[in-house]
């Protein structure tokens, strides 16, 4: 055995030397607490998505300016689709296609609201994490609390 670590003194120093820089970068570059993320508990040590103001709630038209913002987007529902899925489309225009914001409320989240189809034609504020999918702007609504009926 003293043969082996005689002949090994190199490499177990590189080994050693190794470990004790992969330890500092692990700690320099530790998150720092914060609020938990959305995923699971975790901080992530990135950014939060930037913030519209409290009170600022921009036109459905103007949401595709504000991608990966928090924040407020209100308008008049032309109507509601319900997918063969049970996915419900809440519609700002006539064709969905060509209007640039539209809110989704996911099959598995339905059953949280008493009468999603009663949003059609009324005016909302709708707040939410304001992403792009097939290329228009639009927020999940995981939430009662993130649809309000002007």
């Amino acid at each position: 055995m003293k043969q082996f670590f005689e002949k090994s003194k190199i490499f177990i120093g590189i080994i050693i030397a190794v470990f004790v820089i992969g330890g500092s970068i692990y700690l320099v570059n530790k998150p720092t607490a914060g609020p938990p993320s959305t995923t699971g508990g975790e901080t992530t040590g990135e950014s939060p998505p930037e913030t519209l103001g409290a009170s600022e709630c921009i036109d459905y038209t103007k949401a595709g300016e504000h991608i990966g913002e928090h924040g407020c987007v209100t308008g008049r529902v032309d109507h509601v689709f319900t997918s063969d899925k049970g996915n419900n489309f809440l519609n700002f225009c006539p064709n969905y296609k060509t209007c640039p914001f539209s809110a989704v409320i996911f099959n598995t989240d339905a059953n949280k609201f008493s009468n999603i189809k009663g949003y059609g034609g009324k005016m909302v504020e709708i707040t939410g994490l304001i992403k792009t999918y097939q290329g228009r702007a639009e927020i999940i609504i995981n939430d009662p609390s993130q649809i309000k009926i002007k």
